[in-house]
């Protein structure tokens, strides 16, 4: 019995190369980490998307503040880029932006309007 286990190890360690079984346990491996990464590449995309949305939103918020109060022109109540739609809405004391982050997700940010102390 000795003997056999001998001719096994002599086997194994005469192996140049790998085995299909080796390969394949490999290949399984890489599966399992790649296939539990691809949903948080998938997260990281979309708020990637959101941030820019966010972004453009806070931007074209300035540039219509800076217009109504600097200039005093009157701007358009809603505007879009790149493919995503822009409302304004000017309340008493503040303006404010509202866009669509997503299918049901709606999103609104305010700057405050200067204050007339007379």
């Amino acid at each position: 019995m000795w003997c056999r286990w001998e001719l096994v190890v002599s086997i194994l360690k005469s192996c140049k190369g790998y085995s299909l079984l080796d390969a394949l346990t490999g290949l399984s491996i890489l599966t399992i980490l790649s296939s539990s990464v691809l949903p948080i590449y998938s997260h990281l995309y979309e708020e990637r998307e959101v941030i820019h949305v966010r972004k453009t939103a806070v931007i074209l918020l300035d540039q219509y503040w800076r217009g109504m109060v600097l200039e005093g022109r009157i701007l358009p109540a809603s505007e879009t880029v790149e493919g995503s739609k822009f409302s304004f809405l000017v309340m008493v004391d503040k303006v404010c932006v509202s866009f669509d982050r997503g299918v049901k997700t709606e999103s609104m940010i305010c700057k405050s309007l200067p204050q007339d102390n007379e």
